[in-house]
């Protein structure tokens, strides 16, 4: 009896089981689940800069083009010395033959460069190089070799242009005339020896040097020497004329 009672408890509690699930399928209002929060997660942007509007680059600007700038030479000015023996060279190679008159000597020389000489007159000498033909009292012809005749030397425009290039000063005297010649001159020491006789029999001279004063003028047109004056202590003139003309010297035979 009991366990019919037991069995119809246990199928009584069923029907109310299927009966609730059944009544909560048909009729229930479903309920909507309360949705959970969404975390929230810090982020830190990525700025992307808008790009610029592209700046065009600058146009290169072609300098306008320079005027040479003209090159400055700077010559130095010569000196009279210089231009002394410049004057010498351009005399030297055009003059070929010329004529020297000394007034203070009654001396007339022909010169035929480079070292011909030929002092005319009665006392007729002839110096060629460094050989001398010359007549002696009796008219006798004599010959020297390596004699000076310093009359005939200092004649010789190349003598002179030796003795101008030793001179220690040249000062330039600038414009002139000579036989009415435009002239520029120029002045320079020579070194000479004065020789003075003994003061006492048997003693020996008195040798001693001394600047001679010495002056040249050159004419402008052609450059040829026209006057040489050389002061104390032997101050004499020489002029030079027939500059050029054709003569000839040669020994005696």
């Amino acid at each position: 009896m009991n366990w019919i009672k037991s069995s119809l408890m246990f199928g009584f509690v069923g029907v109310i089981a299927v009966w609730t699930t059944a009544c909560g399928s048909a009729g229930a209002v479903p309920v909507t689940p309360t949705a959970l929060p969404t975390p929230i997660v810090q982020v830190t942007p990525t700025l992307t800069p808008i790009p610029r509007s592209p700046t065009p680059l600058p146009t290169a600007t072609v300098p306008p083009s320079r005027t040479a700038v003209p090159t400055v030479t700077f010559t130095a000015t010569p000196s009279p010395k210089d231009m002394l023996m410049a004057a010498f060279v351009k005399a030297l190679a055009g003059l070929k033959t010329y004529r020297v008159e000394v007034p203070e000597e009654s001396r007339y020389i022909a010169v035929k460069l480079p070292d011909a000489m030929f002092q005319e007159g009665e006392n007729a000498i002839l110096k060629i190089g460094t050989t001398v033909w010359a007549l002696d009292s009796q008219g006798r012809r004599r010959v020297g070799n390596g004699v000076s005749v310093p009359f005939l030397d200092r004649a010789n425009l190349t003598w002179l242009r030796d003795q101008y290039a030793k001179s220690p000063q040249v000062v330039l005297l600038g414009p002139g005339t000579a036989e009415g010649v435009p002239c520029i001159g120029y002045s320079g020491n020579f070194t000479v020896t004065l020789v003075m006789p003994p003061k006492t029999p048997g003693g020996q001279p008195d040798v001693s040097p001394l600047a001679q004063v010495v002056k040249i003028w050159f004419a402008t047109a052609d450059g040829f020497p026209r006057r040489v004056q050389m002061g104390p202590p032997t101050s004499i003139t020489m002029n030079f004329f027939d500059l050029n003309e054709p003569f000839d010297l040669k020994p005696p035979q």
